[in-house]
């Protein structure tokens, strides 16, 4: 069984040599990869290099250090015992080739992560030096493997207690003062002892690379958390590393950073119905929208619950009333799913709100969802018909309505494809988004087999880590993937499409005729301004992904912290949805004041106006016409303050939003201890970098037939912010939904 433990042998204090049984993994394993791991709901995410992997038995192995509370209950765990989360592998594999003399450096546990890296070096032909640092004796770990693969192998304790007496580099400057060559150097342990081994090779220009392990949330390059300086670049460990240069690594800021989340962890370890009867549009026009009920502002500050509490039966049928059932109605043209609007909402008016909800499920696989995240007010209530004298039909409010009540209810409703529609062929998605959601929904009641394969732990991409519990309760987005598991849609977690597996696996090992790609853009995007790598700044993405997924708001109950906000004054960069969930979120965690930078006027802040109303009923401070042009920081390498650039607006630009300009001479500090980005997202490199022939952009993104979504490769398609960059949740369902179309022509025509 997957994940399963196989042997945990005890080879040091507190460290585990541990044997799981994963095939995938194994097969995929390269020497300087690693993995995640994932031990409960409420436990960390930790992430643990693979020391070696038996392809022909499908096992891995890891050594483990309990020096923490998710370590340590994985080094408890006994053989038989099952792993919650396993995935990978992650990372790039290490540099291996002919160096020459190539030196293997590993520090405490870090020996366990040099060995393979040794083995690999060797077997190149490589005359392989290992030196391994230790406490004392005690702590010496892997001397008979290394022995039976090196050339040569020291022993350094720290005490003098076996081998050589002293640290890791001083045995390496001896070997240097002998006039050895050496032609390769990796470093792989504590962060001062690769400083100090990268500060020893530099002026005799040895090739150095270091393998760094920094913070890291999700470890697929979506959160940015584990960023890290190289070159004068900022780079992310688990997608561009673990190792890197020693030469350019700015070891400085990382060791800062690493004690980014020490504060927290201390504090641990301490109306009436309207009539039936039929009205004229004009008495229609005449009714006014109705109000979505929602939690006092002062009191939802303090808790995560659901800020709108959603229409009343009463408030439904009013709304529905308002409705002037147009013959060619624009709403569905403005729905990028096409859901049947003036259907479902007469429904509605009829009092059949069960038969509502199907009529949406007829069209829309998420619409629970769509109706708390979609932004209505740009799709399909943009071109209602009353907004030409007044507000439109509240749509969304009313999809969320009849959804909500079947949901309510308890009603599930069991779908079978008919055995004629069954065609025996196989789809796999990548990536459990919106867009893989749809795709996966609508092909499955087409007949054909589906397969959603997901990186993280849980399901749902962005709904389950980018969106705030307050806006979308996560039970909601399970409940959601366990009707497409009834419908017969099947679900593969810890599954990193170009990592564990690629798309050609997908297609050769695997045997599917199709493959649909909605990864997302997940790679943040950071300002590149300096001081961007003080303790105290991090990506959003980073942020509502601790917050989100892993739960931190509950922390220590959930063991993943995030950053401490209470009585602290926060900082959040940029104007869209991302943004107002980062500021709201910030303020629930006890921010004594919340700022949103915004370098436009709010008029052109591309956030709901839903989201801007309730930020401001919140507290939210916007402070408009200011860019970042510096973060300011203490000796301790923490976040104090940030120097923001006046701007005014200019002319509009190339997208038509006008240009904000400098306003030269006016800059203004502003004190803040927490800086979060929120202007945007890449598209991470994973997929690009393990699927050759498939066509990109310049900006990464895949390049798709508008009309189908299908790539240059004729058995793949994407949609999605894979391709579109950072949207809606909405357009990416429209991908979904126009891909799935496009796969059942395809695979239709091809033979049985």
């Amino acid at each position: 069984m997957y994940n399963t433990i196989i042997s945990s042998e005890t080879i040091g204090p507190s460290i585990q040599r541990i044997v799981i049984e994963q095939p995938e993994i194994a097969q995929a394993r390269k020497p300087g990869q690693f993995v995640i791991v994932h031990l409960s709901e409420t436990g960390e995410r930790v992430p643990l290099t693979l020391v070696d992997s038996d392809p022909d038995a499908g096992t891995i192995t890891l050594i483990v250090q309990g020096i923490g509370k998710s370590t340590a209950e994985l080094n408890a765990m006994q053989p038989g015992e099952v792993v919650r989360d396993i995935v990978g592998p992650l990372g790039h594999p290490s540099e291996v080739g002919y160096f020459g003399t190539a030196v293997v450096i590993g520090g405490g546990v870090g020996t366990g992560v040099a060995f393979p890296n040794a083995v690999a070096l060797k077997e190149a032909g490589n005359h392989v030096i290992a030196i391994v640092g230790a406490r004392n004796k005690d702590f010496v770990i892997l001397e008979k493997e290394l022995n039976d693969v090196c050339d040569e192998v020291y022993i350094c304790t720290d005490d003098g207690s076996y081998g050589y007496n002293g640290f890791v580099t001083g045995k390496l400057q001896d070997l240097i003062d002998e006039g050895r060559k050496l032609d390769f150097v990796l470093a792989i342990g504590p962060l001062p002892m690769m400083r100090a081994v990268a500060n020893l090779t530099k002026p005799h220009n040895i090739k150095t690379m270091a393998s760094l392990n920094t913070i890291m949330v999700d470890g697929t390059g979506m959160c940015g958390g584990c960023r890290a300086t190289v070159g004068g670049k900022t780079v992310f460990t688990c997608v561009d590393g673990p190792e890197f240069d020693a030469h350019q690594v700015d070891f400085t800021t990382i060791m800062q950073r690493s004690r980014s989340f020490k504060e927290v962890e201390d504090q641990q370890a301490h109306a009436c119905r309207l009539d039936q009867a039929e009205l004229t549009a004009k008495e229609r026009m005449s009714i006014p929208r109705q109000t979505m009920p929602e939690q006092n502002p002062v009191l939802r500050v303090g808790n995560f619950n659901e800020v709108n509490l959603g229409f009343t039966p009463d408030q439904a049928r009013n709304e529905a009333e308002r409705c002037l059932q147009c013959k060619n109605p624009p709403c569905v043209e403005g729905c990028p799913v096409h859901v049947k609007i003036p259907e479902f909402i007469m429904k509605i008016r009829q009092g059949k709100f069960l038969d509502s909800a199907r009529v949406i499920e007829e069209d829309n696989v998420l619409g629970i969802v769509c109706g708390r995240v979609c932004p209505q007010s740009d799709q399909c209530e943009e071109v209602c018909v009353l907004t030409k004298r007044g507000e439109s039909v509240a749509i969304g409010a009313l999809e969320r309505f009849v959804t909500d009540f079947k949901r309510e209810k308890r009603i599930v409703d069991n779908y079978t494809v008919p055995y004629e529609l069954l065609t025996g062929k196989k789809v796999a998605i990548v990536g459990s988004g919106p867009a893989g959601l749809t795709c996966a929904g609508d092909l499955v009641k087409m007949g054909h087999e589906v397969t959603v394969f997901e990186a993280l732990h849980e399901f749902g991409g962005v709904l389950v880590y980018g969106i705030p519990e307050f806006r979308l309760p996560k039970q909601i987005v399970k409940e959601e993937v366990e009707n497409l598991e009834r419908m017969g849609v099947k679900f593969r977690k810890n599954v990193v499409i170009g990592q564990t597996l690629t798309v050609e696996d997908l297609f050769e090992k695997q045997g599917f005729d199709v493959v649909f790609i909605g990864s997302g853009a997940g790679l943040p995007q950071f300002l590149n301004v300096p001081g961007e790598n003080l303790i105290g700044v991090m990506s959003s993405n980073e942020f509502l992904t601790r917050v989100n997924l892993m739960k931190a708001y509950d922390f220590p109950r959930y063991e993943t912290p995030v950053i401490e906000c209470r009585g602290k004054i926060v900082a959040v960069i940029g104007g869209g949805n991302t943004a107002m969930d980062s500021a709201r979120v910030a303020l629930r965690l006890g921010a004594k004041e919340v700022y949103l930078i915004y370098r436009r006027t709010e008029a052109e802040m591309p956030a709901r106006d839903e989201e801007i109303h309730h930020g401001k009923d919140e507290g939210l401070h916007f402070q408009l016409l200011s860019s970042p042009i510096e973060f300011l920081g203490d000796e301790q390498g923490r976040l104090t303050g940030v120097r923001l650039q006046q701007m005014e607006m200019g002319e509009p630009d190339a997208s038509g939003r006008r240009r904000p300009v400098p306003i030269e001479g006016a800059v203004e500090e502003m004190g803040i201890d927490v800086a979060i980005i929120a202007i945007g997202n890449g598209s991470n490199p994973i997929i690009q970098r393990s699927t050759p022939g498939l066509a990109f952009n310049k900006w990464g993104n895949i390049i798709v037939d508008e009309e189908t979504q299908q790539t240059n490769v004729e058995s793949i398609y994407a949609g999605g912010d894979i391709v579109t960059g950072g949207a809606t949740v909405i357009l990416a369902m429209g991908a979904g939904r126009k891909a799935a179309e496009a796969i059942n022509g395809y695979l239709r025509k091809q033979p049985v």
